[in-house]
C-alpha cells in the first residue's frame, strides 16, 4: 500500500485549507491511502495518524511514503531520523513530492536528511524564541500578550497594529457558550465531539483539543501564564479577570468536575473491559499503564507513555492483582472500627459556625448567615461512612474476586483511586508502591514480598453488627 502524509501545525492555518491541497498532490502523486492531521511537528504526542501510520509500518503493511517534504514528517530532528530508519529496516520506500528519496543508510543521504532536518528543527525553535520574546516585551509594557486564544475569543488591536485587548469573538462566542452549555447538561467529551462535528462543521476540535480547551482558565476571564509543554497545563492564573468571561467561576468549577469524571470513564463504554483498566498509574510519569500481551496466558502492564524514562517496561498483571487483594482486606479491617464510631460533624462545620457567630453580630448579613447554615445542613447530610461500608462489604462477599472482569473493574473504580506502579529496569524489579483508596486513610497496606503474597484476612474475620451489615448490604445491592 502506498501512503501519502502530510501535517500543519496550528488550526488556523486550516482556514486557507492546505491539508486539501497536500492531499490532492499526495494522490496525483500516486497515494492510496492519505493521512492528514493537525498537530506539531516537535513530537508525535499529539499526531495519532503519524503513529497509525507507524504501526502499518511496522505490520508490513506499507510499500511507499510519499510526503510533501520532510518537515511535514516532523521538525524534530531525532525523531525524523528514527522514522526514516524504521521505513528502512521495513523495506519501505520514503519519497517527498520533488522526488527526493529520504534515507540514511547511505553517506550522502544520511547527510542530507540530517542536514535538512537540522535546519527545520532550527527554525522551528528560532520562531519559538521569536514569539517568547515578542510575548515578554508585551508584558512588560502592560498589555494582555498572548500568543494563542481559546476558541470563542479574538485580539482587539489598536491602528498601529498592536494587540491591545481581548474580547468575545462574535462568531465564535455564541458557539463556544453552546458548547460549554452542551457539556454541562450532561455531554460527555466524546459526545460533545460529535455533535460538534454534526452542528458545527466549520469548527472542529479533536476529542483531546476539547477537554484543554474545557479546562483553560481563560474561559473565566482570566490571563495564564507559564504553560507546561508536558501536560498543557498554566501554571500561572491572573487573579483578578481582565477581559470578558464565557463561564462563571462556579461552572468552570463544575466543568473540572465532569472533565474528571469523563477521564475516569473514558474508553470503558462500549468496549469489554479488563482487569484494573484505568487503576494502575506509573510512578515515574503518573500515565496510565496500558495492558501488553506476549501471549494468553502472560499478561502485563506497561507505561505507554514515550517521554517517560519508563516507557514499555511492564509488570505482571496477577502480581499487581494479588498485591491489590492484599491491600483492600487489610485496609477493610481496619475501616471496621470506624463503622462504630459515633457520627462527628466534618471540620467544614465549626469553620461555617465560627463565621456565622461573627456575622451575626453585623446588621444586614440574615442573608449571608442563612446561606452558610444551608451549607452547614448540607455537609451534615453527607454520609461521610459510606464509602468505607462499601468497601467492607465488597470484600465480605464472597463472589466479590470472582466477577467478571468488565463487573469487578467497575467496582473497584468505586473502591480505589489509584494503584501506582514503579516500573523499576524491567519485570524483576517492578513492583506496587501505593494503593491509594477512596476511603481515608488512602494509603492501603503493602505486604513486603510482593511475588509471595499471602492474604492475611478473610471475609469471616471482618465481624460486624446486624446494623452495620443491613445498611451495608444495601450499598453493595446498589453497586451490583
Amino acid at each position: 500500500m502506498r501512503v501519502g502524509y502530510s501535517r500543519i501545525s496550528d488550526e488556523k492555518q486550516a482556514s486557507t485549507d492546505p491539508l486539501k491541497t497536500a492531499e490532492i498532490e499526495l494522490q496525483r502523486a500516486g497515494a492510496e491511502t492519505v493521512l492528514v492531521e493537525i498537530g506539531s511537528g516537535r513530537s508525535d504526542e499529539q499526531r495519532p495518524k503519524f503513529r497509525q501510520l507507524r504501526e502499518w509500518i511496522l505490520d508490513g503493511k506499507v510499500s511507499q511514503v510519499i510526503c510533501p517534504s520532510q518537515d511535514r514528517l516532523g521538525r524534530n530532528l531525532d525523531l525524523v531520523l528514527d522514522f526514516v530508519q524504521l521505513c528502512h529496516l521495513q523495506k519501505v520506500a520514503l519519497v517527498d513530492l520533488n522526488g527526493r528519496e529520504l534515507e540514511v543508510h547511505s553517506a550522502d543521504g544520511r547527510l542530507m536528511t540530517t542536514i535538512i532536518g537540522a535546519l527545520d528543527e532550527h527554525r522551528s525553535r528560532l520562531y519559538g524564541e521569536k514569539v517568547s520574546r515578542a510575548l515578554k516585551s508585551a508584558r512588560a509594557q502592560g498589555l494582555p500578550a498572548r500568543s494563542k486564544l481559546p476558541f470563542g475569543y479574538r485580539k482587539v488591536r489598536n491602528d498601529n497594529g498592536r494587540f491591545v485587548e481581548i474580547e468575545i469573538d462574535p462568531v465564535t462566542g455564541p458557539l463556544a457558550r453552546q458548547r460549554i452549555d452542551w457539556f454541562l447538561a450532561g455531554d460527555t467529551v466524546m459526545a460533545l465531539f460529535r455533535k460538534i462535528e454534526d452542528k458545527q462543521p466549520g469548527h472542529s476540535m479533536s476529542h483531546r483539543q476539547i477537554s484543554r480547551w474545557l479546562s483553560s482558565p481563560m474561559l473565566t476571564g482570566r490571563l495564564t501564564w507559564k504553560k507546561d509543554n508536558g501536560t498543557k497545563v498554566c501554571e500561572e492564573v491572573a487573579s483578578e479577570q481582565t477581559f470578558p468571561a464565557l463561564v462563571t467561576d462556579a461552572e468552570h468549577q463544575a466543568i473540572q468536575v465532569r472533565l474528571e469524571q469523563c477521564k475516569n470513564n473514558q474508553g470503558r463504554a462500549g468496549r469489554k473491559q479488563r482487569m484494573l483498566s484505568g487503576l494502575g498509574r506509573c510512578a515515574s510519569c503518573g500515565g496510565t499503564l496500558t495492558y501488553r500481551y506476549f501471549r494468553p496466558d502472560l499478561q502485563y502492564l506497561r507505561c505507554s507513555n514515550r517521554e517517560c524514562n519508563h516507557n514499555s517496561r511492564v509488570i505482571r498483571v496477577d502480581q499487581v492483582f494479588s498485591v491489590l487483594q492484599y491491600a483492600l482486606n487489610l485496609h477493610a479491617l481496619a475501616m471496621v472500627p470506624l463503622l462504630a464510631r459515633p457520627e462527628i460533624d466534618p471540620p467544614e462545620v465549626f469553620t461555617l459556625q465560627a463565621e456565622i457567630a461573627q456575622l451575626k453580630a453585623i446588621s444586614g448579613t440574615e442573608a449571608v448567615v442563612e446561606e452558610k447554615e444551608r451549607q452547614i445542613q448540607r455537609l451534615r447530610s453527607v454520609d461521610g461512612t459510606a464509602p468505607v461500608r462499601l468497601l467492607v462489604g465488597a470484600l465480605r462477599s464472597q463472589s466479590f474476586w470472582l466477577q467478571e472482569d468488565a463487573e469487578l473493574n467497575n467496582a473497584l473504580h468505586q473502591l480505589v483511586d489509584a494503584v501506582v506502579v514503579d516500573l523499576g529496569e524491567g519485570i524483576d524489579s517492578a513492583k506496587v508502591t501505593a494503593v491509594r483508596c477512596r476511603t481515608s486513610p488512602a494509603e492501603a497496606p503493602l505486604p513486603q514480598d510482593q511475588n509471595n503474597v499471602l492474604i492475611p484476612v478473610t471475609a469471616d474475620q471482618i465481624q460486624l453488627t446486624l446494623e452495620q451489615q443491613g445498611d451495608i448490604s444495601k450499598l453493595v445491592a446498589a453497586l451490583n
